[in-house]
């Protein structure tokens, strides 16, 4: 599961100590799958009732799981709320959640489709020179940086890449205009370079536009951009989710640059209990 290390302008965990939390996360979460597999491997051995205040411990909601994949993806739908509380919250801060996030389909897709190596700030705001910049989403891989565009149509629909300004949706052989992803990917690949040159770390990036279900039409990609349409999706999902990489040092540094240059919003947190549900034992 991709790490969410920053959501749009909200105080996030991660901010205040970048090189601590990719690596506690991806601890808790070994150490909990393993506590809620063993329960789920013994769940003949236990009183109904004894099973059912067990799986709750774990905090997730929705109906109890009846085979392993329901139970895999009972735990990555329980780590979301997790994730949204590191992404909002620090141990003295707290953001205003929008819950709208609890159900964003996009955000869910990039959080449970990765690996825990990969470090997501979702539609982050930057703080250049003083003005905020709305930007696209952007995934530090541990071997580089993409900024990514994500389109979603209905299936039989196929995108044409047009000129520095337009794009075009197809469907029933009847084209409409749409204003091209690559405008929006340039400004945050920019930004994202800018930042990393002041500080002289080298780090590739690279702008992707992702649609899963719909055909691109293109010949050629521009440079340093690459096109995932339906036609390309499997063997570039499979290449992405196959990633074997530990957490690079390089990589937090990168991080840790970037989430310098986000905004946030926040209040300082009234209360100094223990919230974070997800088992830290």
């Amino acid at each position: 599961m991709a790490q969410l290390i920053k959501l749009q302008d909200y105080v996030s965990r991660y901010s205040v100590d970048p090189y601590r939390y990719p690596g506690q996360f991806i601890r808790l979460k070994q150490g909990n799958w393993k506590k809620l597999k063993s329960l789920w491997d013994r769940r003949f051995e236990l009183e109904e009732t004894e099973y059912h205040e067990a799986l709750s411990s774990f905090i997730y909601n929705g109906s109890v799981p009846t085979n392993e994949q329901e139970v895999k993806q009972y735990f990555l739908d329980g780590l979301l709320p997790f994730q949204l509380k590191w992404a909002s919250r620090s141990l003295t801060e707290m953001s205003f959640l929008d819950r709208g996030y609890e159900e964003d389909e996009t955000l869910r897709y990039f959080l449970q489709r990765f690996p825990d190596t990969f470090l997501l700030l979702y539609e982050p705001i930057f703080l250049i020179k003083k003005a905020p910049i709305e930007t696209d989403s952007i995934i530090i891989h541990p071997q580089g940086i993409y900024c990514v565009k994500l389109i979603n149509e209905a299936d039989s629909t196929t995108l044409i890449p047009g000129d520095e300004r337009s794009w075009y949706k197809e469907e029933s052989n009847v084209r409409t205009r749409f204003l091209s992803p690559l405008i929006s990917l340039k400004r945050t690949s920019r930004i994202v370079q800018s930042i990393l040159k002041a500080h002289s770390i080298d780090y590739p990036v690279k702008q992707l536009v992702l649609s899963p279900g719909n055909k691109i039409e293109f010949n050629l990609e521009p440079y340093q951009t690459e096109y995932v349409g339906v036609d390309e999706y499997e063997e570039w999902f499979e290449r992405m989710r196959s990633f074997k990489s530990p957490l690079k040092y390089h990589q937090m540094k990168v991080m840790a640059t970037l989430l310098h240059y986000t905004q946030f919003t926040s209040v300082k947190r009234t209360e100094w209990n223990q919230e974070d549900t997800f088992k830290e034992e």
